[in-house]
């Protein structure tokens, strides 16, 4: 088997030949089609390189990273590469997927071997100074496909699964707590009898602007990064296009025509994938609770459209769990070069 790489900047590289029927292909979702891709390397704060795997001259997946030079830039944007560091295996703008992945279900081996193939190119175009390769969203049995004999891993917070077999919300509640199933029903009737709050279910291009998407999202995540090295929040010109497209649903609150609250979907023929939450504080306009609406009106969708399950994320864990989501163990894992 011959492994060749095509090392892409999304900044300035145009995109690939099929490289849409690629990510179709291999089952990916709206986050990796590549106007997305350029959007977002160009608000990030470390360089990220997107590299496409051919094998015997075929296009069979790729990898995401960002470059993490020795000078971590807290609050700035990228520039040119740092000649040291560590190659950071994410995917872009969402940490419920992978950084890498393959067309069709490779064998075990034959994911090592790709992979064994992309550490070494990526050493070779990068120089040196990069010494290891941080592979994140790593699940269990995972880390014997990827190369190096020396690992260290990390635990990281668990990806929050639901199954949705039920033909309604009922199968559903059924198999919750009872209080926490009470407080949702309660909460639920509350907001559709409150005449001011309207709650819509749909694509998100019919709901809400990038604008107000970014706004939102923004309170989300300046609420909770981390203080070390904060990431920006996603800008807005990563939003319009997202929300802009055919593939993202929303769950958008309103009062009074304002936007006070936006669930933002990854739809998926079997498991689409909520990205993110956002919502005003009581105190600037927003209702105390719609965080827990939200999984109600996303589990609700997701039955009555035939999905096989819904990625609830990172984050929250006991949350998730008291909703019924499955645990699913995750780590990061760095290897020296």
């Amino acid at each position: 088997m011959s492994v060749s790489l095509r090392i892409l900047d999304p900044r300035h590289d145009p995109e690939p030949d099929g490289w849409e029927r690629l990510r179709t292909a291999a089952g990916q979702c709206v986050t990796w089609r590549y106007d997305l891709l350029r959007a977002y390397a160009w608000a990030a704060q470390a360089p990220v390189l997107l590299t496409v795997l051919h094998e015997d001259g075929a296009a069979v997946g790729a990898v995401s990273v960002s470059l993490r030079g020795v000078r971590p830039r807290r609050g700035s944007y990228a520039t040119g590469r740092d000649v040291a560091g560590v190659v950071d295996v994410h995917a872009p703008g969402n940490r419920s997927q992978k950084g890498w992945w393959f067309t069709g279900d490779p064998a075990p081996e034959r994911r090592q071997e790709l992979l064994r193939g992309y550490v070494r190119g990526v050493r070779r175009e990068l120089g040196p100074g990069w010494r290891a390769v941080v592979w994140r969203e790593v699940s269990p049995g995972e880390p014997a496909q990827l190369p190096g004999a020396v690992k260290l891993t990390l635990p990281t917070a668990p990806l929050a699964k639901l199954a949705t077999p039920w033909r309604d919300l009922d199968g559903w509640y059924a198999t919750i707590d009872r209080a926490r199933r009470d407080s949702l029903k309660r909460r639920a009737r509350g907001f559709a009898a409150d005449p001011e709050l309207s709650i819509a279910v749909g694509p998100a291009r019919e709901l809400v602007t990038g604008t107000e998407a970014a706004a939102l999202r923004a309170e989300n995540d300046l609420k909770h990064r981390a203080r070390l090295f904060p990431l920006a929040p996603l800008p807005q010109p990563y939003l319009d296009a997202l929300v802009g497209g055919d593939e993202v649903m929303a769950i958008a609150y309103r009062d009074g025509g304002r936007l006070i609250g936006l669930t933002l979907i990854l739809d998926h023929p079997a498991w689409p994938i909520c990205l993110s939450w956002g919502a005003l504080p009581p105190e600037t306009g927003g209702r105390k609770h719609l965080y827990f609406d939200g999984y109600v009106r996303m589990v609700e969708w997701a039955i009555a459209a035939g999905r096989a399950g819904l990625v609830f994320g990172k984050g929250q864990a006991d949350v998730k769990r008291s909703l019924g989501a499955d645990l699913v163990p995750s780590s990061a894992l760095a290897v020296p070069f």
